[in-house]
C-alpha cells in the first residue's frame, strides 16, 4: 500500500478541536462523499508549489502556507481557488508528457556491503492519464469548495 494524502470538503464552521479531528477523521476516512486522494509521490513533487497557497494549520493554530506533509491542513475557501488556478496549469503541463513518464523522487542511502554504498534519485513511473484524472479530481473538489462556500481539509500520511 502506498502513501496516500486525503482532501475532504468540510464547512466554514468546522470544529477544528484536535482531540475530535482525528476521530471525526477515523469515521468519516471512507464514507466522506466529497473527499479526493492522492499518491505521496504526487505530493512531494507538487510540495514546493503547493507551499506557495495560504493555509491554516489546526494543531498550531497559526496561518502559514503550503499543506503539512504529516497531519492536517485547512485550505479555506478564499485560497481554493488559488489551489485550483495551479492545479490547472499543472494540468496543462501534463498534457506534454509522454503516455508513461517518470518523476524523480527523494535520494536515498543504498548500502552496498560494510559501510559502503551511495546515494541514489528513486524515479517513480507515472501514467499521464492516471495523474490528469486525479489532477481533475482535486480540481473539481477545489471548485466545489470554492462554488459552495466551504473549506478543503488536508489529511497528510
Amino acid at each position: 500500500m502506498s502513501l496516500e494524502h486525503e482532501f475532504f470538503v468540510i464547512s466554514n464552521d468546522f470544529n477544528f478541536d484536535m482531540n475530535k479531528m482525528y476521530e471525526w477523521y477515523s469515521s468519516n476516512r471512507y464514507t466522506w462523499t466529497k473527499k479526493v486522494v492522492l499518491a505521496d509521490n504526487i505530493i512531494l513533487y507538487l510540495m514546493d508549489f503547493l507551499n506557495w497557497i495560504p493555509t491554516y494549520n489546526p494543531a498550531t493554530r497559526k496561518k502559514t502556507t503550503g499543506i503539512n506533509y504529516y497531519g492536517l491542513t485547512v485550505i479555506y475557501t478564499a485560497e481554493t481557488s488559488q489551489l485550483k488556478q495551479l492545479l490547472e496549469k499543472w494540468l496543462v503541463f501534463i498534457e506534454e508528457a509522454p503516455e508513461l513518464f517518470s518523476l524523480r523522487g527523494q535520494t536515498i542511502w543504498k548500502e552496498t556491503g560494510k559501510e559502503e554504498g551511495y546515494w541514489e534519485s528513486t524515479r517513480t513511473q507515472i501514467h499521464r492519464d492516471a495523474l490528469q484524472h486525479e489532477l481533475q479530481s482535486l480540481i473539481d473538489l477545489a471548485t466545489e469548495a470554492s462554488h459552495s462556500n466551504k473549506s478543503i481539509l488536508h489529511v497528510g500520511i
